[in-house]
């Protein structure tokens, strides 16, 4: 690791205090900046610094390409997403025995979404004793999610299918779980939405019909930051030496 590296953090979340402190403590200069909604030129990074943040906004690309420093990114690399994806797949099943009076072993739970979230959330919950249904968009993934030893549910068949569960997850970023689907599930199913907002979940439908819907966002700096920060750690310190190293 090149020490002389200066990390600009975009304040966020406690994960990026742990990041500050995960750096400092390593030899790297780093400093924590407010929030872009609060920038003004006394804010900006030096030439040469590097921005760490999740992603960045058009504004912030400008002031980067003018201001001289670096932009990383670490919400578009693909090490960083799939360990934040089983990060937030744990804080979803401590959500989820917080918010139920019974425990999870011999329930019935449907994840929505086969990704970076979906995937370590189905198998950690069959491996808690959990019939796990995951719902997909395509069909060519049914056979995918069978093999995994689930059992398949295409996302177009919601409105059938998802009244069979006591427990749902969406991890998908759209609507899913409109009211034509909610009107189906069991009066006393605890939906919980992964997906960053609006959401995946009509959620003046489920209060109208009395279904619990928990939105669980950001659940790595809530719950557990200090992975979070490891996380991000390791996946800028990944990306900058591959960079050194081409």
């Amino acid at each position: 690791m090149n020490n002389t590296h200066f990390f600009a953090i975009m304040e966020g979340d406690r994960r990026q205090n742990v990041l500050y402190e995960l750096l400092t403590a390593s030899g790297c200069e780093a400093q924590i900046l407010p929030d872009c909604s609060r920038w003004n030129e006394e804010n900006l990074p030096p030439p040469g610094a590097i921005l760490v943040t999740a992603s960045a906004s058009s504004a912030l690309r400008r002031a980067a390409e003018r201001e001289g420093f670096r932009l990383l990114e670490y919400g578009a690399i693909p090490s960083f997403q799939r360990e934040n994806g089983v990060i937030t797949a744990e804080g979803a099943i401590r959500i989820a025995m917080k918010h139920r009076l019974r425990i999870l072993r011999g329930s019935r739970a449907l994840v929505i979404g086969w990704g970076n979230i979906g995937k370590p959330l189905a198998a950690m919950l069959q491996a808690l004793g959990v019939t796990v249904g995951v719902a997909v968009r395509k069909e060519e993934q049914l056979w995918q999610v069978r093999a995994e030893g689930y059992r398949p549910v295409l996302s177009a068949a919601l409105e059938q299918e998802a009244g069979e569960y006591d427990l749902i997850f969406n991890t998908a970023p759209a609507m899913v779980l409109p009211e034509s689907v909610l009107e189906q599930l069991h009066p006393r199913v605890l939906v919980i939405d992964l997906a960053s907002r609006p959401g995946g979940v009509d959620r003046a439908a489920a209060e109208r019909l009395g279904i619990k819907c928990v939105q669980a966002l950001g659940l790595p700096g809530l719950l557990t930051p200090v992975s979070g920060a490891i996380a991000i750690q390791h996946a800028i310190l990944e990306q900058l030496k591959e960079e050194n190293d081409e």
